[in-house]
């Protein structure tokens, strides 16, 4: 019996059910969830008890009393994860990714000279992620002192990867980001822009099909309406269509702003995050940075009252948003060979890097042709 089977079996005996799927290993992505049999849209495919989570309730009370009375649900599974040396959960443990599979997808782990050269939203991400989990292994490496940093740090990626929205009444008074439970065989269906429908009751989990789904075919749910750079630091991977990807274009508007036109566009709420995606010429936010650069103090302002709706001044902002993308091709192709020169960490990592560049590259480069025409 495969790993994957072994798993099945563990977990129906908690009372999961599975209807017309099963787990199985995709080609270049681990395991995932495929369909047996044909599937119809709305059908219900997994059903998993509220029993057969892994969740506050079900965390040893000796953890917990040993930590500050504000640790979040997500330092507390951690440890739980990491302090556990039963084989209650062995069939659920042996097909989680490996340390390995981590260091080679994810920017946490991999060297600071490919860190730098992240996009700026994922660079920003991992800031905060990086301040997020020292904060929580100083709690904990406080009370558990035998516990090693590399194996809290896995466990911490484990459920930081893996575990979905739940919330009960135990947990009203944690963050929503932080109402988080691990649940056996969903965690295996892999993320695409849009998905399967989840739902928990007091009772269960539920996935219900989104579509029909042919026989092996994949089945995915959506983690959310995610850009790459999200994916690609919280999940380790970019995918290769996604309707919710954009760029950040605050490096090359920015600079290009005096500390005037800064304290401006704070005072009025639109001070970076200038965006640009695959329908857009930049939004709003955008459109409002670069009218400052090229409009009068009064259009400007009637622009972002919404007393005018910019077309007069849109030909002028286009050949300025055309300079700065061109600008910013430059700086990409300069990136992206930068980290071809190095010769740190894995292969892995600086193709994974290089990937999320030339997606960036392209949406860019298919902005300009539709500015052009």
């Amino acid at each position: 019996m495969d790993m994957a089977q072994n798993l099945v079996h563990w977990a129906e005996d908690k009372g999961v059910e599975l209807d017309g799927i099963k787990p199985q290993r995709i080609p270049g992505r681990g395991l995932g969830v495929v369909a047996t049999r044909p599937l119809k849209a709305g059908e219900t495919i997994l059903t998993v008890p509220t029993e057969a989570l892994r969740s506050l309730h079900t965390i040893p009370r000796s953890i917990p009393r040993k930590l500050p009375a504000d640790v979040s649900i997500h330092a507390l599974l951690a440890a739980a994860l990491a302090l556990d040396k039963t084989a209650k959960f062995a069939p659920w443990t042996a097909v989680l990714p490996t340390w390995a599979d981590f260091e080679a997808s994810t920017p946490f782990m991999w060297p600071v000279e490919l860190q730098n050269l992240l996009p700026k939203p994922a660079k920003d991400l991992l800031k905060k992620q990086q301040a997020k989990f020292q904060q929580e292994w100083d709690s904990v490496a406080k009370v558990f002192l035998s516990l090693q940093r590399q194996d809290y740090l896995y466990a911490w990626f484990i459920v930081n990867t893996r575990t979905f929205y739940y919330e009960t009444s135990m947990m009203k008074t944690f963050p929503h980001n932080d109402k988080l439970a691990l649940l056996p065989v969903a965690d295996l269906l892999n993320h695409a822009d849009s998905g399967c429908q989840v739902s928990f009751s007091p009772e269960s989990y539920t996935i219900v099909a989104d579509r029909a789904y042919g026989a092996s075919e994949e089945v995915y749910i959506s983690y959310g309406g995610h850009s790459n750079d999200f994916l690609l630091t919280e999940y380790g991977f970019v995918l290769a269509k996604n309707r919710w990807d954009e760029v950040c274009l605050d490096e090359v508007i920015l600079p290009n702003l005096n500390t005037t036109q800064k304290a401006e566009l704070e005072g009025s709420g639109f001070l970076g995050r200038y965006m640009l995606d695959a329908e857009t010429a930049g939004c709003h936010r955008t459109q409002v940075a670069l009218r400052l650069l090229c409009s009068t103090s009064a259009q400007w302002r009637r622009f972002v009252d919404a007393g005018d709706d910019g077309e007069a001044s849109q030909g002028k902002v286009d050949v300025l948003l055309m300079q700065m993308l061109d600008t910013f091709l430059q700086t990409i192709k300069k990136t992206m060979a930068d980290i071809l020169k190095l010769n740190v960490g894995q292969a892995t990592q600086r193709e994974l890097l290089l990937e999320r560049w030339k997606q960036i590259q392209s949406m860019i480069t298919q902005t300009m042709e539709r500015l052009k025409s």
